[in-house]
């Protein structure tokens, strides 16, 4: 009889250990797919970004308050605070989509962090902004955007560098990621008249 119990006390502890090993094991396959799941959501963000970007119309000579200047705007994709602006947590700049020289009410584009989503511009006027994550499962924490400028004789083109925090909502480990998005549209001509500038020429 004492056997019995002992043989059973053992099979309840054996049982009871295989249990936390299982929840253990589950808990552990459950973090490592919610931050693959979020890498690949904030990739995909990035990439975003990036695409868009890379089209900007981005040309004529930048002011001192992050904008570009009117007197030297030879197209109807510059000139206006929507064509070329940012600041250290939003971005307005203009596409032309269609290649047919005129801005339509759907070329402004932009982007920005607002209550912990990435949104993006989707019209001139009235300004409409739409989100591209969704805070109950992925939420961005910063996004921060930094001119790199490039001042040397030869000039190749001045170019955004691109920082995106993010975590889980259930998960609250934040990861950042980085990209530097050349800026294809630009003209020579621009100055590094930026205060925070980074010259990459240097």
């Amino acid at each position: 009889m004492l056997n019995l119990w002992v043989g059973l006390a053992m099979g309840l502890s054996l049982l009871s250990a295989a249990a936390v090993w299982v929840n253990f094991q589950w808990r552990n396959d459950r973090q490592i797919l919610l931050r693959s799941h979020t890498q690949q959501d904030t990739r995909a963000l990035m990439d975003t970004l990036v695409h868009d970007l890379k089209r900007a119309n981005f040309q004529g000579h930048f002011g001192a308050n992050g904008s570009l200047d009117i007197g030297s705007c030879p197209s109807d994709f510059c000139g206006a605070v929507e064509d070329f602006q940012f600041s250290a947590h939003q971005i307005l700049f203009s596409i032309d989509r269609n290649d047919n020289g005129m801005k339509d009410n759907n070329e402004c584009s932009g982007f920005r962090l607002n209550a912990k989503e990435l949104q993006t511009k989707t019209s001139c006027q009235p300004a409409v902004w739409t989100s591209l994550s969704d805070s109950k499962n992925l939420q961005v924490l910063e996004l921060n955007f930094r001119f790199q400028c490039n001042n040397s004789a030869l000039h190749q083109g001045h170019s955004l560098l691109i920082s995106i925090r993010s975590q889980s909502s259930s998960e609250k480990v934040p990861s950042t990621w980085q990209r530097v998005v050349r800026l294809r549209n630009n003209t020579g001509q621009t100055g590094n008249l930026q205060p925070d500038c980074t010259d990459t020429s240097a």
